[in-house]
């Protein structure tokens, strides 16, 4: 995988081109930005910069931010992620943004002998974007998905979003966050999964998008679009909705995986957590699997459910999942929180 940006070096050439000349006279070919919309990735890179040497210190977070994890290639993690912006802090119908990722604690120095471009550290990651906001959601947020993907390990998430192409005379609203994420090592023998996503829906394709999209889609999965829930509370009316993948199974004589998971609910009160029902076991074996299957090929293990609420009362709940491999007795339990109400 490679960035669209492709390396620090584009975004210091920007910086550099723009402290010389005045102008960036660069265009972005993969996306075919014009010198207005480069001179904006610069100020948001150049923003990022003075952050990563301590000159500017984030002390609030201007918007939300929730991410997952999923296996990747080249024994990396990928983070698919959601910023939601409340949609009074934004009057133009684009964004610019601009993304760097670094191991954490990493700081950018000053310029060498007095130049223009700051020393940034090497990143794990950085990619740079023009996003249409489309509509707000009913809440009044717009939400921006996006991906990057990194080795295991801690990194530190620097997100600057500013307003684009804004009327002459206006200034654009330039947001900025900083971000601790811990990446998950999902490589190796041990049994483990992707997070477990709650999704508002899940949308059926015809075909995947092609691989230079990955990033503006990174909630899809093959032919599989999923809309993350942006908060776990649910009407009696609702459904709940998950998907996760399961890595690292072994493998029967048949080369085929013997997996079963189980969805235990329970109830979160005064009292503690208390069970509540169970829905059918899930078995992804030799008799359940489609024909083809194969791990090796690319095929993946993907479990989840959708559960009617309608019996649920209103309560707070726990929905404990246990995954276990049949073929070594590996065991795992992942759990998700969320909230039913009556309205």
């Amino acid at each position: 995988m490679t960035s669209i940006v492709g390396s620090r070096a584009r975004v210091l050439i920007w910086i550099t081109a723009l402290a010389l000349a005045g102008t960036t006279g660069l265009q972005a070919q993969e996306q075919e930005r014009t010198e207005e919309e480069d001179r904006e990735i610069v100020s948001l890179a150049t923003i990022v910069g003075a952050a990563l040497q301590g000159q500017i210190v984030p002390t609030e977070e201007p918007f939300e931010w929730a991410n997952d994890y999923l296996k990747s290639s080249e024994q990396t993690t990928f983070i698919p992620f959601t910023l939601s912006v409340e949609q009074a802090k934004l009057s133009t119908p684009a964004v610019a943004m601009y993304i760097f990722v670094a191991e954490a604690g990493a700081a950018g120095t000053p310029a060498a002998d007095g130049g223009a471009v700051p020393q940034l550290p090497e990143p794990a990651f950085e990619d740079a974007y023009h996003i249409d906001l489309g509509a707000p959601t009913p809440t009044g947020m717009y939400e921006i998905r996006r991906g990057f993907w990194a080795p295991s390990g801690t990194y530190d998430v620097y997100v600057a979003l500013s307003e684009s192409a804004v009327p002459d005379g206006t200034e654009a609203t330039t947001m900025m966050l900083k971000k601790s994420v811990d990446v998950p090592d999902m490589w190796g023998a041990r049994l483990t999964t992707s997070s477990v996503i709650q999704a508002t829906r899940i949308e059926p394709l015809t075909e995947p998008p092609p691989a230079d999209q990955q990033l503006a889609n990174p909630y899809t999965l093959g032919t599989m679009r999923i809309v993350p829930k942006s908060t776990p509370t649910y009407l009696t009316s609702d459904e709940l909705s998950i998907v996760f993948l399961v890595y690292n199974v072994g493998l029967t004589p048949s080369g085929l995986p013997d997996v079963d998971v189980t969805y235990t609910f329970n109830t979160r009160g005064a009292a503690g957590v208390e069970y509540f029902n169970q829905t059918n076991p899930q078995a992804f074996n030799e008799q359940t699997l489609p024909p083809g299957f194969d791990l090796a090929a690319g095929h993946q293990l993907v479990a989840g459910q959708a559960v009617p609420l309608t019996s649920f009362p209103a309560a707070d709940y726990r929905l404990d999942i246990t995954v276990t491999d049949k073929t070594n007795g590996a065991t795992l339990t992942r759990n998700i929180e969320f909230s039913v109400s009556a309205s």
